[in-house]
């Protein structure tokens, strides 16, 4: 068992979560007081972290699919894959 650093509740080992400040000191905290600082329920952060992580991703690949068909397609295609690149992190990112 463990024991939040903040309210002092005690935590299973797969209930904390594990904070480092930037002095590099560790503190356990709980799913409320994790609420509390960030403003949001962990679950729902790490699902927007996960979504950030895959849209980035995406983005990138059509990034590099965009340059390869603007070097051997040429402008036309590259400015489609443009296009393609917006739309994609636009509706990647108001997924929810």
């Amino acid at each position: 068992m463990l024991k939040c650093s903040k309210c002092g509740k005690a935590l299973a080992d797969k209930d904390a979560l594990v904070h480092k400040d930037p002095e590099g000191n560790q503190h356990i905290i709980c799913h409320d007081c994790f609420k509390e600082a960030m403003g949001v329920d962990y679950q729902t952060f790490a699902f927007r972290k996960e979504n950030a992580k895959q849209t980035f991703f995406a983005v990138l690949f059509c990034l590099a699919a965009t340059i390869y068909a603007f070097m051997e397609k040429g402008p036309l295609y590259g400015g489609l894959g443009i296009i393609l690149t917006i739309l994609v992190y636009i509706f990647s990112s108001k997924a929810k």
